[in-house]
């Protein structure tokens, strides 16, 4: 169902809709998904008690593409890209440094082992809407109007380089992740019992207790994240990937950002471009009058800092590992900015539709 609705649509389907569907068809979510697993559908936690927002897309993995029907010449399309994307990687010269090599439709024409007949638009797009969560990948980014696509990589794209087949693919990434991911991904969507905590024995109080000093207040705040976030972050985060989770949400700023300003410029450097005064390329702000001088200052530190901060030792290393409440906090300021960047699609959309 899933597969069928990108073939037509060229995008994901979201839950409610896959959800109507299945209940249309006399099926309950819950009992649909039990018989797969993260390794083929991602947008799910694997708690299925947990729904899921009803805008949240429901996307294939690669495996998961495998398994439906019509999918070869596509599976075909992904493993030239990421044959090819490991043969340039080595040879590639960054313009600026931290610069980061991104697949490109037309790498695609000279990898010798791709049928050009299957170089279709239509193919490729599908192949990149696999690829870009997959982790021989660093995000990337598409267009569905137009069909266009980048994928971004690294030097772990290397050890695919003569990946010819789907098992060859699949037996080097499990190397990739590691034996505690892969067998995350493969366990069954189910139904978590909850963990309890065994309070120990109680002690006798004694005589005269140590005086404790009253605890502050604490407050917890619930959001759900910008759905381009939510879409490279949830599934890597629920795996307990919380630092690739960062990592990839800020990519997916910086991919937004360069898709609207039109550069192939990265990381601090490209959040000056596109929101450097005396007039910024893209708008992320509302206020009007006094404070826009302000404000638009105030955004332009914000998503600087972001990828100084946040981005960059994530990127370049050493890696390391975030703690989950500290990963949840920067994916909220992730979603913040990538929600800022909503303004600059709504003033654009205003625009084209205007006489």
């Amino acid at each position: 169902m899933i597969w069928a609705h990108f073939a037509e649509r060229h995008r994901w389907p979201s839950f409610d809709a896959v959800d109507r569907k299945l209940y249309a068809k006399g099926l309950k979510y819950e009992e649909a998904v039990r018989q797969l697993c993260p390794a083929l559908l991602r947008g799910l936690d694997p708690d299925i008690s947990r729904v899921p927002q009803g805008t949240q897309e429901l996307s294939l993995t690669v495996a998961g593409a495998a398994n439906c029907t019509g999918s070869g010449p596509v599976l075909r399309v992904f493993l030239s890209m990421v044959r090819t994307a490991a043969t340039i990687e080595p040879h590639f010269q960054p313009e600026e440094p931290g610069q980061q090599p991104m697949l490109r439709p037309t790498d695609l024409e000279s990898e010798p082992g791709t049928d050009p007949k299957l170089l279709t638009k239509e193919v490729m797009f599908t192949a990149a809407a696999l690829g870009v969560h997959e982790p021989c990948f660093r995000g990337g980014g598409s267009n569905g109007e137009e069909l266009n696509w980048s994928l971004g990589y690294d030097r772990s794209i290397r050890p695919f380089a003569n990946a010819q087949r789907l098992e060859d693919y699949w037996q080097v990434r499990e190397e990739m992740v590691g034996p505690a991911r892969a067998e995350t991904e493969t366990r069954p969507f189910s139904n978590r019992l909850p963990e309890f905590i065994v309070a120990p024995n109680p002690t006798p109080p004694s005589a005269a207790p140590i005086p404790v000093a009253e605890s502050p207040e604490t407050m917890s705040v619930t959001c759900v994240l910008h759905p381009l976030i939510a879409e490279v972050a949830a599934e890597r985060f629920s795996s307990g990937f919380h630092y690739d989770a960062v990592r990839s949400a800020f990519q997916a700023v910086e991919h937004r950002v360069q898709t609207l300003v039109g550069v192939r410029e990265v990381g601090e450097k490209l959040m000056g471009i596109a929101l450097g005064k005396p007039t910024p390329k893209i708008t992320v702000t509302r206020s009007a009058g006094t404070s826009l001088e302000s404000e638009q200052t105030g955004m332009q530190f914000l998503f600087k800092g972001a990828m100084l901060a946040l981005r960059n030792p994530r990127m370049h290393g050493p890696d390391e590992k975030d703690a989950r409440d500290e990963a949840e906090e920067m994916l909220v300021i992730a979603s913040f900015l990538m929600r800022s960047l909503d303004i600059e699609d709504e003033k654009r959309r205003a625009a084209a539709s205007s006489p």
